[in-house]
């Protein structure tokens, strides 16, 4: 009996043994993973998709996560694409709802993102960015309780969410709280050392408050732009203080890297006028016409940040 029972074990493994593995499984493996490059996981989560044997729940996460690769990739409209997609193939999709209150709240499209972000906060999956999002929206709508409240809650559920820390830090500076800002940029940064938004926040909120350590500004600046060169507010903080060290060439540089991205920038234009003008160019008087063109009382405000126009 034994000896039988042993024969039907040894069958079992080789029938087991014959049977072919699953030739999508790395294809699986890599779709999902979101470490994995944006890249492979695109050519990993299409695979899948044009093989033909997904069901609806599946296929629907699939194209959420190549969503997501597209997204981080900077292809908004494939990602709005495969969110869509997606939600077609399994309504209750919910990283493609995610992704597509992302996409549509950092667009300013905050009335059609609204709905998508309480269905997210109604299914209780992820919560921190429900929250976090919940908060966005309150704050571009200038609701600072709001916001506060939502960034607390992306918090309290995920006390490692270093965008919420950040977001909250944007609020407490618009309260002109720049001690309770400095501390939740402190707490973004410990968590996130290259967030460049944070880093640039942390540099205002230095120089904003009274006996601010402008040489910690400095550094947060320098490291903002390395971060990201293409972060205004990182290049303009240190514009400000490029121009109060007398830095003329440096301040006009960090100015112009602000308007190859936003070429209408009042501060960026006013303060490449002061660094021209006060390096001798007194073509400078242009740019700080223009600015006050844009916003009269630009003069006031850099004067206030300690800078000398003239």
């Amino acid at each position: 009996m034994a000896r039988r029972w042993l024969l039907g074990v040894g069958f079992a493994l080789a029938l087991a043994a014959c049977e072919p593995a699953d030739p999508l499984a790395g294809a699986r493996e890599t779709c999902a993973s979101a470490s994995t490059e944006a890249e492979a996981r695109l050519d990993a989560c299409t695979q899948l998709i044009e093989s033909g044997s997904l069901e609806a729940g599946e296929r629907g996460a699939v194209l959420a996560s190549r969503g997501d690769a597209y997204a981080e990739a900077g292809d908004v409209t494939a990602a709005l694409r495969d969110f869509n997609a997606a939600l077609e193939a399994a309504p209750d999709t919910m990283r493609a709802v995610k992704g597509r209150a992302a996409i549509l709240i950092e667009s300013g499209q905050l009335d059609a993102a609204e709905p998508l972000v309480e269905r997210l906060l109604a299914s209780g999956e992820f919560p921190a960015e429900a929250n976090d999002f919940a908060g966005d929206i309150a704050l571009q709508r200038s609701d600072l309780g709001a916001a506060a409240a939502a960034y607390d809650r992306a918090i309290a559920a995920d006390s490692t969410f270093f965008h919420a820390y950040a977001s909250r830090a944007a609020v407490r500076m618009r309260q002109q709280d720049y001690d309770g800002a400095l501390a939740d940029f402190d707490a973004a940064i410990a968590l996130n050392p290259q967030l460049s938004p944070a880093l640039a926040g942390r540099c205002w909120a230095r120089v904003q408050m009274q006996d601010g350590d402008l040489a910690a500004a400095r550094a947060d600046a320098d490291a903002a732009a390395a971060a990201d060169p293409r972060n205004v507010q990182g290049q303009l903080c240190r514009g400000v203080l490029q121009l109060r060290a007398g830095e003329w060439a440096d301040a006009r540089a960090s100015y112009e890297a602000v308007l190859e991205v936003e070429p209408g920038n009042p501060a960026a234009l006013f303060g490449r006028g002061v660094a021209r003008r006060r390096s001798g160019d007194s073509d400078g008087r242009a740019d700080m016409n223009q600015a006050r063109d844009f916003e009269a009382n630009i003069g006031r405000a850099f004067e206030q940040l300690g800078v000398a126009t003239f």
